[in-house]
């Protein structure tokens, strides 16, 4: 996932559960509905006996409000649909024989059986699917995950190495974070971290990446970018954060700044040496003054 996608694709894998499992809840209340019905030889709520209930339901209309946007409009989650509208039909058919009829042949409730294991298998694999999506974000910042991180930053490497085009490593870190959680509490810390997290992803461009890397720290990736355009890149991201003041939620508002770490992503050099030359970089750029982009250099000190 990109930068400036990953907080609103949580947003809406979060969404895109939440209707799954209310769809699962439903075809359980019916299917419950249906056997009390069945057994106990109870007229049937009318809603049961209602062919096309799956375009009044909640998934149903649900559904057809965001059919035709992503990832809603894809092949599986058409093919769930067409697995709930089915199954809600088959429990019409099948109630309102139960109810009229001493039996309902087997092979009609093994086939209703069939529907209903097929719709619970596709929507466990999707709720599974979009929860692994959800993981791999950071739920505080929106920024993806130190061990998404690991995992893209490999492939990166190994990319970088087949095409000899390296790009860039970057550590971004909040400046006097420390004095923000002790001044005004954790709680405006946490926006602090959210909001900066958020500049940083809407600043950046469309296919570098941004990951938390712990604290108030953040690893920028940009692929496919020489050191001096990737600091002109972060000297704009620089200048967004410092000229925009983060509102606290209580009328407050309050001046942030972030320094930056850059170093060429060697595509020979491990990655654990590469993150610590940003690092070094980084740790120049606090002892230079803050609010500031530096390069990592080989005649650096402790380099």
């Amino acid at each position: 996932m990109t930068a400036g996608n990953a907080a609103s694709h949580r947003h809406n894998y979060d969404r895109l559960v939440a209707a799954i499992e209310r769809a699962r809840a439903e075809v359980d209340d019916r299917l419950a509905r249906f056997h009390r019905s069945a057994i106990s030889k109870v007229r049937p709520d009318p809603d049961l006996l209602k062919l096309g209930a799956h375009g009044e339901s909640a998934f149903g209309l649900w559904y057809e409000q965001r059919k035709e946007t992503p990832p809603v409009d894809q092949p599986a989650f058409g093919t769930l649909v067409a697995l709930h509208e089915a199954l809600l039909n088959h429990i019409a058919l099948l109630a309102g024989r139960a109810w009229k009829d001493a039996k309902v042949p087997v092979e009609e409730y093994d086939a209703l059986l069939d529907k209903v294991r097929a719709f619970d298998e596709l929507a466990g694999r999707l709720v599974r699917a979009f929860q692994a999506a959800i993981s791999d974000i950071d739920p505080l910042t929106g920024a993806q995950t130190r061990q998404v991180m690991l995992r893209d930053l490999k492939r990166e490497m190994q990319r970088a190495r087949r095409s000899g085009t390296p790009g860039c490593l970057a550590l971004a870190d909040v400046d006097r974070f420390k004095s923000i959680n002790d001044g005004y509490g954790h709680a405006a810390g946490d926006i602090v971290l959210s909001a900066v997290a958020g500049l940083l992803i809407e600043s950046l461009r469309p296919y570098d990446s941004v990951y938390r890397y712990g604290g108030e720290e953040f690893l920028l990736c940009l692929p496919d970018t020489g050191p001096e355009e990737a600091r002109r890149v972060l000297e704009r991201v620089r200048e967004r954060v410092a000229g925009q003041p983060i509102g606290l939620g209580d009328g407050r508002e309050l001046a942030v700044t972030v320094s930056f770490g850059l170093t060429l992503m060697t595509p020979r050099r491990p990655l654990e040496e590469l993150i610590e030359r940003a690092d070094k970089a980084l740790y120049a750029a606090k002892q230079n003054g803050r609010n500031r982009v530096e390069v990592w250099r080989p005649e650096a000190k402790g380099a």
